[in-house]
């Protein structure tokens, strides 16, 4: 019956005839009420074991995320499937807040999203006790670990919740986590059971590839000249993807830039684009990716090393979720070997720097001494890096620290979209009109697209009100400012910039109490993350994706045979004599008709049969030679 009704959710909403594999073994364990892991690579359907069983048991789940525009994308394609989500996040108003509890209370409402900080709302948690609570879901799960590389403690929060409801069941999700952290999680969540789901962690149709190069971007453009497709380009800082962006465009590559300072319209539209595959490469920090679904990305390149392989595992499995052949690659020069031992110094902080930009933090945003608990501002992290004369590197690393002893809490920007709310009658904004011709477009424009902008606040697009101003966007803005300042509307822009709360009030920075022991511990794993990749680019004889996922706790695995090393090794059966005759027979042969293996396999008459398979094995892995449908091969171009 289970079964049943499971499959025929999986159908009506999703449209798919199957679960893939592990999902509905983990779907059933959380609805016969199991505390549940669910260990997942990245694309590999996570979302769906805890969507399905709530549908299901037809109640709420509550569904604790990091990021608020993982949260959006969620609900929003939730939504679009005809089923009830909603998510809380900062920069929401108190009615639209009160609204959506309302509704998660007496309406059927299937999810509701927030971020783990909003559990310590008090008013939250009595109005949750009210809903009718069917499953707790905790996505990101490592971040509640010690142990894991994103650790973020308003997740240990999450614990005291089950306090409050010990008979619903939790299902925790990650992509990323070893064995030291999957046990840290199953302690930090008051796990009733053991019932850990693992799915391999085993990529078969992704190939890794370490690089070598001393000119990065001369080799990025000769794999995007090889490997076809939609692909993605890690880079380190904001500046580095608008410069390679504007260099592969050069090159007559479709490509554009993204990183967490553009405007979230912005960072919106150019994700579309990406996605729908008008812009071929994105070119971005590691902002970019988190909950996007795309299958048919057929390369993940990083230019610069990642802080760990955790970090580096999870964005390179966003290549090939369609299991079809795709390409991870790291670029790396013997400086960066040298680089990752100076990052251990220049990015960790020392209790002087944590101290130092502690007080400047407090005073941009003018907080006195002795005050300032609880109150939340807007966190200009360049300014603070500017102010402090730190790197923003080691700004975030010293911020990460605080918020990890508990002094100030991180959290993201405002909603992707502003909102704004009339607070004058219909006589007075008529009043202006005619006196100020110059405001009467814009007014009238919004009191034609923001329904309900007399009651509350409604989301407002300046970039749609400046198309049918004919006005440049900017020009809107400064109208909507104009009409805020002089109260006849409350306009509350997007900001786009991260929020910072003090836990405490603020004290001189000599005062300021820092638990020494857990720095120690923090900069050793910082090293530990560090050493963890050194070593995986230095390695030459294991295979890299044995390596990889070892390092997650998978025993028994077998070499790939595509990455980087594998391919080495098979090379060194074949001598590069016979690699280049048999290709150059191979192109000539095959490079404008698709031939059979018996057709070509007689190649030469010299040419000894072992050396012509080994060759094309060679080649195909190279993806020099390309096997098609019909089980014939052509070279590809």
């Amino acid at each position: 019956m289970v079964s049943e009704t499971i499959n025929r959710i999986l159908k009506q909403y999703w449209g798919f005839d199957q679960f893939r594999p592990l999902q509905s073994e983990i779907i059933n364990s959380v609805i016969s009420g199991h505390d549940t892991l669910a260990l997942m690579p990245t694309g590999g359907g996570k979302s769906l074991c805890f969507q399905v069983p709530t549908l299901a048991l037809n109640g709420l789940c509550l569904v604790i995320s990091p990021l608020i525009a993982l949260m959006k994308d969620q609900v929003e394609n939730l939504n679009k499937k005809g089923i009830n989500a909603k998510a809380l996040y900062t920069g929401l108003t108190y009615s639209e807040t009160d609204r959506i509890l309302d509704a998660c209370i007496f309406s059927n409402v299937n999810f509701l999203y927030v971020s783990p900080e909003r559990l310590q709302n008090e008013t939250f948690r009595i109005r949750l006790a009210k809903m009718p609570l069917k499953l707790i879901a905790i996505d990101e799960a490592h971040c509640i670990s010690q142990w894991g590389y994103d650790f973020r403690p308003s997740y240990l929060q999450i614990a005291e919740l089950r306090e409050s409801f010990p008979q619903i069941p939790v299902i925790a999700l990650t992509a990323t986590a070893t064995p030291q952290v999957v046990d840290d999680i199953q302690q930090k969540l008051s796990f009733k059971n053991g019932n850990v789901f693992k799915k391999s962690f085993v990529r078969s149709n992704l190939a890794y590839v370490v690089r070598d190069s001393q000119d990065k971007t001369a080799e990025l453009e000769n794999i995007l000249a090889k490997v076809k497709g939609s692909s993605v380009v890690y880079v380190k800082s904001r500046k580095e993807t608008k410069r390679i962006s504007d260099l592969l465009q050069h090159k007559n590559i479709s490509a554009d830039f993204y990183h967490a300072g553009l405007s979230n319209a912005e960072r919106a539209r150019k994700q579309e684009n990406w996605i729908q595959n008008k812009t071929r490469v994105i070119v971005c920090t590691n902002a970019f990716g988190m909950g996007i679904d795309k299958p048919d990305v057929r390369s993940v390149i990083h230019t610069d090393v990642p802080d760990s392989i955790e970090a580096y595992f999870q964005e390179a499995g966003r290549a090939g979720r369609d299991e079809k052949k795709a390409y991870a690659v790291l670029l790396t020069q013997k400086t960066d070997i040298t680089q990752i031992d100076n990052r251990i110094e220049s990015e960790f902080p020392t209790v002087e720097e944590i101290k130092h930009c502690f007080n400047q933090l407090n005073q941009q945003s003018l907080i006195p001494i002795d005050t300032g608990e609880e109150k939340t501002y807007d966190l200009d992290i360049a300014l603070l890096a500017e102010k402090s004369k730190l790197k923003p590197a080691k700004v975030m690393a010293i911020l990460k620290l605080l918020e990890q002893q508990k002094i100030i809490e991180l959290s993201e920007g405002y909603d992707a979209t502003s909102r704004i709310t009339c607070i004058v009658g219909n006589q007075t904004l008529y009043k202006l009109q005619s006196e100020q011709k110059q405001f009467e477009l814009i007014t009238k424009l919004i009191l034609r697209s923001c329904e309900g902008v007399f009651e509350d606040y409604t989301k407002i697009d300046e970039y749609s009100i400046a198309k049918r101003m004919k006005a440049p966007v900017n020009v809107v803005i400064d109208q909507l400012n104009w009409l805020n300042n002089n109260k006849y509307f409350s306009y509350r822009q997007n900001k786009n910039l991260p929020l910072v709360t003090l836990l405490q009030n603020r004290v001189p920075a000599d005062k300021l109490q820092l638990d020494f022991k857990y720095l120690t511990f923090r900069k050793e794993q910082f090293i530990n993350n560090l050493t963890g990749i050194r070593n995986y680019i230095n390695n030459h004889h294991t295979c890299r994706s044995m390596m990889l996922t070892a390092y997650f706790g998978e025993t028994d695995l077998v070499p790939c045979g595509t990455c980087d090393v594998c391919l080495s090794e098979k090379k060194k059966s074949i001598t590069n004599d016979d690699i280049e005759t048999i290709s150059a027979l191979l192109q000539k042969l095959i490079s404008s008709e698709e031939k059979s293996l018996e057709e070509i396999k007689f190649i030469h008459p010299e040419i000894k049969q072992e050396a012509f398979i080994n060759t094309l094995t060679f080649l195909l892995d190279m993806n020099r030679v390309k096997r098609t449908s019909g089980n014939k091969f052509i070279w590809v171009a």
